[in-house]
C-alpha cells in the first residue's frame, strides 16, 4: 500500500463564524467562505472543510457527546491501483462508497469516518531559518527572524480517543496498511501512512474512560520562532491554550495546542522526527514526563492528555 499522508479533514460545527475566525487566526489560507461552508488550506494544499453540524451530507460522528467535531479525514494514495486494492480490503466496511474519481469513503470499526483519494498535496520547500551556536555561526551581524503569526506547512497527524484500542489499531495496520512507529503499551499506538515520513499520521489513545471522540489535529511549522509567533498570535486573538508550549519526547517535537471551536484542539508542531522503514518502534511507559518533558499552560483540565495516559 502506498498512502502518503493527510490530505483533507472535514468538520461539522455549530458556529461557522467562530470556526472561520479560528482557522484564519491559526494561519491557514482562506480558499472559500460563503457563510454555510468554508475551506482553508495549509501551504502544501491540504485542506480543512467546515460545514454546519446538521448538514445531512456529512458522515455521522462517532459519538453524540460533541456536536462540533471531525467527521472525516482523507488520506492520499499514489496510484489508482492503491485505490482498487483498498476497495477490495474495505468491501465489508460500513457504508463504503466510491466517487467518480475513485475516492473511497467509509467508516472504521468504531465509527470514525475516513476516505482515500489520489494524492493532491504538493511537496514544499520552506525557507531555512539560520541559527547561531557557539563554534557554528550561521547568522553573523543579522538579527534573528521574528514571526507575528504562523502559516502551517502541512497537516501531519490526527488523534482519536478510543474505547476499543486493539480492534481500532488492528484495522489501520492489518486492513489499511499503516505502520506502527511507537506505542504506550495498552494505552496508545502511533502510526504512519506507509509512504509517509511523518513520525505519525494517526494516534489512537485509550485513556480507560469508555469513550470515543476526536482529540486533536496537528500542523507542522517551519521553526521554533514561528511556533512561538503563531502561539502568541492565537493568544492575542483570544483563543485559549489547551496545553503548551512544550516538547514531546516520543516524537521529539515542540508543540502548542489550542482549544478549537470546531471540536477538540489544533496543534502547532515543530521539529518532529522524520522516519522511514529503518525506524525502530519503541514502547514508552505511560508517564506524564513521556508525554511532555516540559510544558506550560495546562488548560485541558480533566482531559489533559498526559493525565489521561497516566491515570486512565
Amino acid at each position: 500500500m502506498h498512502h502518503t499522508g493527510i490530505e483533507k479533514v472535514v468538520y461539522g460545527v455549530e458556529d461557522i463564524k467562530s470556526a472561520v475566525k479560528f482557522w484564519r487566526d491559526f494561519g491557514l489560507e482562506s480558499i472559500e467562505e460563503d457563510g454555510s461552508h468554508a475551506v482553508f488550506a495549509a501551504q502544501n494544499g491540504a485542506t480543512i472543510e467546515v460545514f454546519p453540524c446538521d448538514d445531512p451530507d456529512l458522515p455521522p460522528p462517532p459519538s453524540v457527546d460533541a456536536q462540533s467535531t471531525v467527521r472525516e479525514v482523507t488520506f492520499g494514495v499514489r496510484t489508482s491501483d492503491d485505490l482498487a486494492s483498498l476497495k477490495d480490503k474495505l468491501s465489508a466496511a460500513d457504508a463504503l462508497t466510491k466517487e467518480a474519481d475513485g475516492t473511497l469513503h467509509a467508516s472504521d470499526p468504531l465509527g470514525f469516518g475516513f476516505a482515500f483519494r489520489l494524492a493532491q498535496c504538493e511537496p514544499i520547500k520552506p525557507d531555512s531559518i539560520e541559527t547561531n551556536v557557539p563554534g557554528n555561526i550561521k547568522r553573523l551581524n543579522q538579527r534573528g527572524q521574528k514571526f507575528d503569526r504562523a502559516t502551517p506547512l502541512i497537516m501531519s497527524h490526527i488523534v482519536y480517543v478510543t474505547d476499543d484500542l486493539e480492534t481500532h489499531k488492528n484495522f489501520y495496520i492489518d486492513t489499511l496498511g499503516f505502520k506502527l512507529t511507537d506505542s504506550y503499551p495498552g494505552r496508545g499506538y502511533f502510526m504512519r501512512c506507509a509512504d509517509a515520513n511523518n513520525h505519525h499520521n494517526l494516534f489512537l489513545l485509550d485513556p480507560g474512560k469508555g469513550k470515543r471522540s476526536f482529540h486533536h489535529l496537528a500542523f507542522e511549522l517551519g521553526s521554533i520562532h514561528e511556533l512561538f509567533g503563531g502561539g502568541n498570535n492565537m493568544t492575542r486573538n483570544g483563543w485559549e491554550t489547551m496545553i503548551g508550549p512544550g516538547r514531546h519526547p516520543v516524537s521529539s517535537c515542540y508543540f502548542w495546542y489550542f482549544k478549537n471551536p470546531c471540536g477538540g484542539a489544533a496543534e502547532y508542531d515543530f521539529d518532529s522526527d522524520v522516519v522511514d522503514d529503518n525506524w525502530q518502534p519503541r514502547q514508552w511507559e505511560s508517564t506524564p514526563e513521556n508525554f511532555a518533558e516540559w510544558c506550560l499552560g495546562e488548560g485541558m483540565g480533566e482531559a489533559l492528555l498526559h493525565k489521561q495516559i497516566q491515570n486512565g
